[in-house]
């Protein structure tokens, strides 16, 4: 994923947090009942061979995932959660997840963050420590693509279990994966761009150059706009901090004063929704997204954004923990499947004529409701 330098809900906890926060004593946290659910899902062979096996991005399936019921679980495995940094929305929202599913199957779940992606070092040792601690199974939410590999491949001959969650991996050793291959998102917003059969010109604003999930976004919004009435007049590449994307949208508008419409990040449409306003502008550009935050959404909601799709974080994390005792208990959903991310979910506004469906917007599968404090460790059994 792709909150690098976001900074949209900035906590007290970074570095090594194994300290604090039960999950049960947070506010918002659902209730305990252990019951099996079904989630809308995305399924990936990574053994087909129109796969690479390296991250296993290629070509899914629409399926549905379903859960462990907790009288299936035989064991309290204990489970470590190694994320990059809860700074925003998006990881605070996998913790979520993650607690709350662990929660359901009676399982240990303890977390750690690294404080950001720079801090490869630290996350690598976390993930040692990890192992060393008697975790029966990692989820990794690694910082970098490929710095973790050894890490995990020394937590696979100790026997423990290692899930990519999230971000991606290239090792193939980790035993399953959850999380969305950006090209779908990118797919999602530019389909419905495409549909509206509007001649469209829009300018791009994928994220960070070079990240994997800013250019596997533009390979899907290319490859869904191609052929119809939009037109990419202008790709414009930067850190999702807020002053880079400001001027970054400044710099397009400044170059293209005849532009319909802006696709970019989530930080995009709220630095851009302020900037066409004072512009004067507002009614004349559309904003669409990539992916979402809280803040994107509401803007959605005001009309001040039109569309953009919810990769559902909180889900990622439910299934994040449901696939590792999955594993665990050597009771795989589909032999041959190896990836599953929740489908994503497009969501738009007032501002787009006949497509208005934030009323029925489920924000608990994408968000952490209001009041949650993100856990640290939840106890087996609670």
């Amino acid at each position: 994923m792709k909150t690098q330098k976001l900074k949209i809900v900035a906590l007290a906890a970074v570095g090594l947090l194994l300290l604090s926060g039960c999950a049960t004593a947070s506010a918002g946290a659902e209730p305990v009942n252990g019951e099996s659910w079904s989630a809308p899902a995305l399924l990936t062979n990574c053994k087909s061979p129109k796969v690479d096996p390296r991250g296993c991005t290629g070509p899914n399936t629409p399926g549905t995932y379903t859960s462990l019921n907790r009288s299936e679980v035989t064991k309290p495995w204990r489970i470590c959660s190694v994320l990059p940094h809860l700074k925003d929305p998006t990881w605070v929202g996998m913790n979520y997840g993650q607690a709350t599913q662990a929660r359901q199957l009676g399982v240990s779940l303890t977390t750690t963050d690294a404080g950001g992606y720079e801090n490869v070092a630290q996350q690598v040792t976390q993930v040692e420590d990890c192992v060393s601690s008697g975790a029966n199974a990692v989820l990794l939410s690694a910082v970098s693509n490929e710095s973790l590999n050894p890490a995990i491949a020394k937590a696979k001959k100790k026997g423990v279990a290692v899930v990519d969650v999230g971000n991606g991996v290239s090792s193939a050793e980790v035993d399953a994966r959850v999380l969305q291959d950006y090209v779908d998102m990118g797919k999602m917003i530019g389909t419905h761009l495409a549909a509206l059969k509007k001649s469209l010109k829009v300018a791009l604003l994928p994220g960070p150059a070079g990240a994997g999930w800013t250019e596997r976004s533009r390979k899907g919004f290319e490859a869904a706009v191609a052929g119809s009435a939009v037109e990419i007049v202008d790709v414009k590449y930067g850190d999702t901090g807020k002053e880079v994307q400001l001027k970054l949208v400044e710099d397009t508008l400044s170059a293209n004063p005849d532009i319909d419409a802006i696709v970019g990040t989530a930080i995009t449409m709220e630095v851009a929704a302020t900037l066409l306003a004072e512009q004067g502008k507002a009614e004349d550009i559309g904003l669409y997204g990539t992916y979402v935050t809280p803040q994107a959404v509401e803007l959605i909601k005001r009309g001040q954004a039109k569309c953009a799709p919810s990769e559902q974080s909180s889900q990622i994390g439910k299934i994040s923990v449901d696939l590792a005792v999955r594993t665990l208990e050597r009771k795989p959903l589909d032999k041959d499947i190896q990836r599953y991310a929740p489908e994503p979910l497009l969501i738009c506004g007032p501002k787009e004529d006949g497509y208005d469906n934030t009323a029925k917007f489920d924000a608990t599968g994408s968000f952490a409701p209001q009041g949650w404090s993100p856990a640290f460790n939840v106890e087996a059994g609670k």
